[in-house]
């Protein structure tokens, strides 16, 4: 296929979901339920046939695909925890065109280790046309459909990488905000707002409440912007009150992972949540596995529907939540998500008032084979403690010195003690890369 036709192709793909996405959030619920249990029968038959830990599953457990038919049926599935991809994970790849062709992606390592995930090509393209239910909750809010966005990334984000692909496969291309580096001064990125003067600013959690709180404490002028929109990782409830309460901007999230792209946005009465239940099965499980009733919390189990790439069913993505029973007041017919508890990252503060987010440091560590797992930790302004499980589980090999250098480029002159280890621990759900124990800067 030429380059002009693949993205021909693309571009058909985007433009034939986007209908469906118009008013998915407030179709009647029998009608989610059957688009829903339709995708769920036709992902089991494809696993089972084409997906080797699944077709190994189901044929030493006896399990007939057949009879996994709605939502409720998939609790017949035993729960799927990172550890047994980590072990194998070319056995969740699809050994179809689609998943021999799908583009990988890796995560930050929150539960411990990076993973690598493949999405197939199709539902990336399709992706593009799925971000219109959020987007209608920010239009709303803002009463405008033409906003002026910004966004705050570091510089190998996952984010870049997906508009690079639509890029490359679509002539529909998403409209690209301007965007600041996560790793520039903050108050160069504070100067940058004013002068862009952006209706949406978006990025991660933890950087919009230090870029809020920063201004606040050091009394610096920040433009205000329609909304805030940030994901990825956590923003405290002390965070949000003192954007939305001091600062008079609204605070909308959208919950995604690598695992699954669109997971959840924020209702616009700020009830939880929306799981989009049309893309990503979600059940909440309590600790034995079993599903919880509606209102109690327990684990977050997810199952993405629509990729061909790395096919997960019944994964265990290392979130609390609890699901609500209650009719939204916003009118959409989503299932809502409460109560949601995910990823919080440490921010480094330096001496010289700078501010290293752990998606900077993990700049360093993202694209290295010899690296299974990381973790820095800063105990004093200028000393750190740099933990390192090498990949093979070597305790005895040596750290490769472009490390240590990357690092002292990020951080400056410092003390970095490096000790190798065979396992970091964790307490089985979200672990920190990146620890501080250090008191904030915000104020000096």
């Amino acid at each position: 296929m030429t380059r002009l036709l693949k993205k021909l192709y693309g571009t058909g793909v985007v433009a034939w979901h986007i209908p469906f996405q118009k008013g998915i959030d407030r179709l009647p619920v029998t009608h989610l339920h059957r688009i829903r249990d339709r995708r769920i029968r036709r992902l089991v038959g494809h696993a089972a046939r084409h997906v080797p830990y699944y077709r190994d599953l189901f044929r030493q457990q006896g399990i007939v695909p057949r009879d996994i038919r709605t939502a409720d049926d998939l609790a017949q599935l035993p729960l799927l925890d990172k550890q047994a991809v980590r072990d194998n994970p070319e056995a969740f790849v699809s050994e179809t065109g689609q998943g021999r062709s799908a583009i990988p992606f890796k995560t930050s390592g929150s539960t411990g280790t990076p993973l690598t995930f493949y999405h197939d090509r199709r539902s990336l393209l399709a992706n593009m046309a799925r971000t219109l239910p959020e987007k209608a909750v920010i239009w709303e809010a803002l009463g405008n459909r033409s906003p002026r966005q910004v966004k705050i990334l570091y510089s190998s984000s996952t984010v870049k990488k997906i508009w690079e692909i639509y890029r490359d496969l679509s002539l529909r291309l998403p409209s690209r905000p301007p965007l600041l580096e996560l790793g520039d001064p903050i108050e160069h990125n504070i100067g940058e707002i004013n002068r862009l003067k952006p209706d949406i600013l978006s990025g991660y959690g933890s950087y919009m409440e230090e870029i809020f709180s920063v201004a606040d404490a050091r009394q610096i002028t920040i433009h205000r912007p329609g909304v805030v929109v940030y994901g990825a990782d956590a923003m405290s409830e002390g965070g949000r009150r003192l954007i939305e309460e001091k600062f008079g901007v609204r605070v909308f999230s959208r919950y995604a992972a690598v695992e699954s792209f669109r997971i959840g946005f924020t209702c616009a009465h700020r009830s939880g949540f929306h799981v989009r239940e049309d893309l990503c099965s979600l059940q909440v499980v309590d600790s034995e596995g079993k599903r919880v009733r509606n209102g109690v919390p327990g684990e977050v189990v997810i199952t993405n529907l629509v990729n061909r790439g790395t096919v997960l069913i019944n994964y265990r993505i290392g979130d609390l939540g609890a699901l609500s029973g209650e009719h939204c007041p916003c009118g959409r017919t989503l299932p809502v998500l409460t109560q949601l508890e995910g990823r919080t990252e440490d921010i480094i503060h330096l001496e010289d008032g700078r501010m290293v987010h752990p998606r900077t440091v993990w700049s360093v560590f993202k694209e290295r084979n010899d690296v299974l797992r990381y973790q820095l930790i800063q105990h004093q302004p200028n000393r750190f403690e740099l933990k390192i499980v090498p990949a093979g589980n070597r305790v005895d090999g040596q750290v490769d010195g472009s490390i240590l250098e990357a690092l002292e480029k990020l951080i400056g002159p410092a003390k970095i003690t490096i000790s190798i280890h065979a396992e970091l621990s964790t307490d089985g759900r979200k672990f920190r890369p990146v620890i501080t124990r250090c008191g904030s800067a915000r104020g000096s």
